[in-house]
Order: structure tokens, then sequence, then C-alpha cells
């Protein structure tokens, strides 16, 4: 039942991401709200359930988006991985994990966006005058941090909204 709620709350997600989040004008962008669901949701879900979202929510996200099909699935998808694997390593210790992961996964992860489309532009799968241009400087200081910071404060109320539906789903995977 989880997998087929992903799709409309990714979809609102990303639709969200790509149309308010630009216009609410925060300093530094803005949070990037489709990996914090995927996030928050992907600490008590199944590993093939939370992929599932991972890979919809980067999919919803690239397409409204300029970068290529793909690039945010990829990091949703090992940050899902990431957090199955030091979940069992560090069962008690959810609620600390969440925090970490909202703040260093956010920077894995646009740092990763970050490397990815340069690769793109370095073997000219985007052009060098497509409207994504990468500067390391800017883009780490001027996006990921602060998106950090944005990540960091709405990861715990999106974790207890979604926490209330998945107690109520049925338990299969």
């Amino acid at each position: 039942m989880g997998g087929f709620l992903s799709v409309p709350v990714l979809l609102i997600a990303a639709i969200l991401q790509a149309s308010l989040i630009p216009r609410l004008e925060l300093p530094g962008g803005g949070p990037n709200l489709t990996y914090v669901i995927v996030l928050a949701w992907a600490l008590n879900a199944p590993v093939g359930q939370a992929a599932l979202w991972a890979f919809l929510g980067g999919l919803f996200n690239d397409i409204l988006s300029a970068v290529p099909l793909g690039t945010s699935s990829l990091g949703l998808v090992l940050l899902v991985y990431l957090i199955s694997g030091l979940g069992t390593q560090v069962y008690r210790l959810g609620l600390l994990l969440l925090i970490f992961m909202s703040v260093f996964g956010t920077f894995a992860y646009e740092f990763s966006r970050v490397v990815l489309v340069d690769f793109y532009q370095l073997v000219g799968y985007l052009p060098s005058t497509a409207p994504l241009q990468i500067s390391w400087g800017a883009d780490l200081t001027a996006t990921v941090f602060p998106t950090m910071v944005y990540n960091f404060a709405l990861i715990l109320p999106v974790y207890a909204l979604l926490r209330l539906f998945q107690r109520r789903l049925p338990r299969s995977g």
C-alpha cells in the first residue's frame, strides 16, 4: 500500500519543488521536499518500498527540472540503501540517524547532483550552452549549504506526519 501512496505524495512534492519553492525567494533556494520526504519515509519502510519512493521521487523531480532524467533518482536510491545499511547498524538511534542524514545526506545528495551535471557537460550529454552551469564554490555555498539547513528544519515535522501514515498502513512490504 505504501508504494501506491508514493505516487501522489511525491508528485505533489515535485510539483511544489518546481513551482512554489522558487517563488518563496528563500535565501539559498530552499528545501528539497522530495529528499526530505524520501528520507523520512525510508527510515521505517521496507527497503524495497523505500527504493520505489526514491526512484519515483527522483524521476518526478527530474521531469520537472532541467537535469537529465535519472540524476536525482540515482542519489535518492543510494540514500535509501545507505539508510538501510546504517539503520541495521544503529537500530535504536533512528531519530539521530534521521537528523544526521538530513544534514550530511543532503550534502552528499546535492553534491552528487552537481558532480553528475558537471560530468554530463564534460562528456557532451549536456551542451555547454545548457541553462545548467556549474560553479563549484557558488553552488556549494549559495545552494547546498542553505538546503542542508532547510532540510534539517523540515525533517522532524515531515517525519512525524509520514510516520502517522506508515502506522496506519498494512504491514506488507
